[in-house]
């Protein structure tokens, strides 16, 4: 039997979103013993705990083995958005994600070659002008070759461009996304929150994005003037200020403005904002269209909501180990450490979604 890695025993625990009573209740012990599993190194992990562990928490045996050798990532390398008001089971359990996410990246480098992230080189100046974000933001267009159009799939581009994406499992509003820069694969890592508006997903996207390219090398504690950097880089990047201004109603009103968001596919907020620093709109109508979008609960309920922008990623990595011989996905789960629910929960179900693709086998009745 291979010696189990404790780190990856707590790892699970907090994946699960248990405390040490709560973990020995769901393995029918006490907590004493727990502590004993979790850090005593010469206490010995009986065959039949080691079996009900892995079955009681869903994951295969392989999870448990360090011969990875991946690392957890620290708390202060990610940018969580109002981290003070994220509880610690939450931010736990989503280190522990990260780490699923990690060993699903590192699982398909050693099958292909993956796009590569490259810092892109922007000619820049003056960090601390108030318009710097929105620089940033136009020169990384240019220099993708976007233009001053929509984008149509900021997943997708992001994905192209050698950041992995992955959902954030958590149906809270505590969380709305976060990002990292992972060392050891040279990739950045963005999680996104699917819980909310396909509007919200697209802008929670682009501002993971501003961070990896203006903070990468900064702290990623929590600051006020990092998130609003980011908010700004979001903003421009969605709806860049040439493209924006040409098509721009010439009546702003609240139902213009809700047509117009269609085209951009943003929230009626983020027009409403986005006017209002261009200065197309007085101080006073953008006060008296924020209160009115709040009254119809457009703040929640989006008008006229878009469809999801979606991951190519996976499907397409999937799609190309099936053509292989032999291969099987449960072997892939089993090899990279993984349940099938939590790569699905991480991955947009995407497992789910290419079994569903499958031609079905065909039934012939033999006379």
């Amino acid at each position: 039997m291979q010696v189990i890695d404790r780190t990856r025993l707590k790892v699970a625990k907090d994946l699960r979103r248990l405390s040490n009573k709560d973990f020995a209740n769901l393995l029918g012990c006490s907590e004493p013993k727990i502590r004993k599993i979790l850090t005593d190194e010469k206490y010995q992990i009986s065959n039949e705990d080691f079996q009900q562990i892995t079955e009681k928490l869903c994951l295969p045996a392989s999870f448990f083995w360090a011969d990875d050798n991946l690392e957890l990532v620290n708390s202060s390398d990610i940018f969580y958005r109002s981290a003070a008001r994220i509880k610690a089971e939450y931010r736990n359990a989503n280190e522990a994600y990260i780490l699923l996410a990690k060993k699903i990246n590192l699982y398909f480098e050693s099958k292909f070659t993956l796009p590569k992230f490259s810092f892109p080189e922007l000619e820049i100046f003056e960090y601390d002008h108030p318009n710097y974000p929105a620089n940033v933001a136009n020169n990384l267009r240019g220099f993708w070759g976007l233009g001053i159009q929509p984008i149509n799939n900021i997943i997708a581009l992001l994905e192209l461009k050698g950041f992995r994406v992955f959902r954030l499992p958590f149906d809270t509003k505590q969380m709305d996304a976060l990002s990292f820069f992972d060392e050891q694969s040279g990739s950045p890592f963005i999680f996104l929150n699917d819980f909310k508006s396909f509007e919200r997903q697209r802008f929670d996207a682009a501002h993971e994005l501003g961070h990896m390219i203006m903070h990468k090398d900064d702290n990623a504690e929590y600051n006020r003037t990092k998130e609003s950097e980011a908010d700004q880089f979001s903003s421009e990047f969605l709806m860049p200020h040439e493209g924006f201004i040409s098509h721009l109603p010439r009546n702003l009103s609240i139902q213009s403005m809700i047509e117009y968001k269609k085209y951009w596919r943003v929230s009626l907020k983020a027009i409403n904002y986005r006017c209002h620093k261009l200065d197309m709109i007085s101080d006073w109508i953008y006060k008296n269209n924020s209160i009115r979008i709040n009254s119809f609960g457009y703040h929640v309920n989006e008008p006229d909501p878009t469809y999801g922008d979606q991951s190519l990623f996976y499907s397409k990595i999937l799609k190309i180990l099936s053509n292989q011989p032999n291969f099987d996905s449960d072997k892939m789960l089993e090899e990279i450490g993984i349940s099938k629910q939590d790569f699905n929960d991480l991955t947009f179900n995407s497992l789910e979604k290419f079994e569903a693709s499958k031609p079905k086998s065909k039934l012939y009745i033999v006379k």
